[in-house]
């Protein structure tokens, strides 16, 4: 098998990167906000994410340098400005993220190994984390899902190609 230079490695993890480096907060809000209402619909829908009403959430992609905070209103999730403390942060790769959305690992494998952290209000962020393993992956709008099974294979590729490097 043919050697891959050392220069990908570094060059990889700024390119697994750019998405929260590249793109402005103020555009990614709108797209975030679309995205988790179209995710939560059916959980929204049945009231099921009452719990979290008026909190703040906070999603840290660490690879990917995102840093979303997230807000569950009555009946849609909204992000919010991130400058605002947040009462839970989740934090993970998003690798890990991937893997726990598309349900290719059990996401309690993903927080006990910890993997993707709680912080903060622990009892709300298991709240998050049982409402995000009963959801069934069918319910997500086909674009979404394919959307998250690309950037699965995409992110795999790129989390083997720096493991094999280190």
């Amino acid at each position: 098998m043919r050697s891959v230079p050392d220069i990908i490695h570094p060059v990889a993890r700024k390119l697994i990167g750019m998405p929260g480096r590249v793109v402005p907060y103020s555009a990614q809000r709108p797209a975030l906000t679309m995205a988790l209402n179209q995710a939560f619909r059916e959980p929204l829908r049945h009231g099921e994410l009452a719990f979290l009403k008026g909190s703040k959430i906070r999603i840290l992609v660490t690879d990917l340098c995102l840093d979303w905070l997230i807000q569950v209103e009555a009946d849609s999730i909204v992000a919010i400005d991130r400058t605002l403390p947040e009462d839970v942060s989740i934090r993970g790769n998003g690798l890990d993220f991937i893997l726990l959305a598309t349900r290719r690992a059990d996401p309690d494998t993903l927080f006990f190994q910890r993997r993707i952290r709680v912080e903060g209000d622990t009892e709300l962020g298991l709240g998050v984390k049982n409402t995000m393993d009963s959801m069934d992956w069918d319910d997500l709008p086909m674009p979404l899902r394919r959307l998250l099974q690309g950037v699965s294979r995409v992110l795999e590729k790129l989390h083997f190609l720096t493991r094999r490097l280190v």
